[in-house]
């Protein structure tokens, strides 16, 4: 089963509980990204809309993980392309200078100040969850995405995302989006 949702159409309700992936908090609050504005503005209004309804947002460390890694990995990049010969490897070029220094803090800020403001978080249920489970269907998907729904599932979240792998599942988790190519489908 898909219960793949325009976001646009979506209207929250209280009891509504949201699981967004790490590409929305990217969207809305990374501004090295360079993402598509019209994008940008569709998940920014959700959150909006969310926040108006009392609605709730959860996040998990796995998510905040994903957030750090990918950001971090977004200024790198722009750095390589600046100075090609200086930096070649993420770890040994990267990690140990000022500027990653500067840009962990700016994580942490944009962390604090704006996604924890309108999240909680969450346990994960790494104890509970049978590991057969989160190996399922390996060969078409992403182990954090399978992860993500398990949770979801469990926790009856309906998760926010950009992520067209996510419908490719067969799931009763609702999942609401944005992405053209991912709406065109359903």
């Amino acid at each position: 089963m898909n219960n793949i949702v325009d976001i646009t159409k979506y209207n929250p309700l209280a009891k509504d509980k949201f699981f967004f992936d790490a590409n929305i908090w990217l969207y809305l609050f990374c501004p090295i990204g360079d993402y598509k504005k019209d994008v940008i503005a569709k998940y920014d209004k959700f959150l909006k809309k969310i926040i108006e309804s009392k609605s709730s947002i959860f996040i998990s460390s796995l998510i905040l993980s994903e957030i750090f890694n990918r950001w971090a990995r977004l200024e790198y990049n722009i750095l390589k392309g600046e100075e090609p010969s200086k930096y070649h490897d993420y770890k040994r070029d990267y990690r140990c200078t000022k500027s990653y220094d500067k840009q962990v803090k700016d994580i942490k800020m944009v962390v604090e100040k704006h996604i924890m403001k309108v999240s909680k978080r969450i346990d994960d249920k790494f104890s509970s969850i049978p590991l057969d489970k989160l190996f399922e269907n390996m060969g078409n998907y992403d182990f954090n995405d399978n992860y993500f729904l398990t949770i979801a599932n469990l926790e009856s979240f309906k998760i926010v995302t950009h992520d067209s792998d996510f419908a490719s599942f067969k799931t009763p988790v609702f999942i609401l989006t944005a992405n053209e190519k991912v709406l065109r489908r359903i």
